[in-house]
């Protein structure tokens, strides 16, 4: 589910779906007034019996200066939410899945992540096979050109704050 979703939102697609799992996206700065409430989510989701994972670029969990802040995905991992983490290289060339899952394990605390990719650049990113599961995201080549390239400007801008949050989360230059 993208935005705009609340906690009652969420959890009214998740019952009227009969979904098993459902995945969330988390790339609004917690400092605005249009963030997530993400412990209202939890709240609301908890109780369902469903997979639970945020797709993000970590602008949810990071103060507005760009450094971690981990109290933020703390109800989420204690919840049992899955992370992955947005790998879109060609956009934010930081954000390998080694960077992404860096970020998110030490930085915010989550036990293991699970990186979404770009599909039609995969041979850009290596060997993936120490990861448990990898998300092809293809959204920008579905749909006429004029939905394309409004989803890339989009999505561009997500990533260059991505970009922006790595840069000052402390990921290391010799992963």
């Amino acid at each position: 589910m993208t935005r705009p979703f609340d906690a009652q939102l969420a959890r009214s697609a998740a019952i009227t779906s009969q979904c098993k799992g459902i995945l969330l996206e988390g790339e609004i700065p917690a400092h605005r007034p249009e963030a997530v409430d993400w412990i209202d989510v939890v709240y609301h989701l908890s109780d369902l019996d469903i997979y639970k994972g945020c797709v993000t670029n970590f602008a949810p969990f990071v103060y507005e200066d760009g450094k971690p802040w981990p109290e933020k995905a703390a109800p989420l991992i204690q919840d049992g939410w899955a992370c992955v983490t947005e790998c879109f290289v060609t956009e934010a060339p930081n954000a390998t899945p080694d960077n992404t899952n860096w970020y998110a394990t030490r930085n915010l605390g989550w036990a293991t992540t699970q990186p979404m990719i770009e599909a039609w650049h995969i041979s850009d990113y290596g060997d993936l096979s120490k990861y448990k599961n990898v998300s092809h995201w293809d959204a920008g080549n579905i749909g006429p050109t004029t939905l394309r390239r409004s989803l890339s400007r989009e999505k561009a801008a997500a990533m260059a704050v991505q970009e922006w949050i790595l840069e000052r989360g402390g990921v290391p230059h010799d992963m």
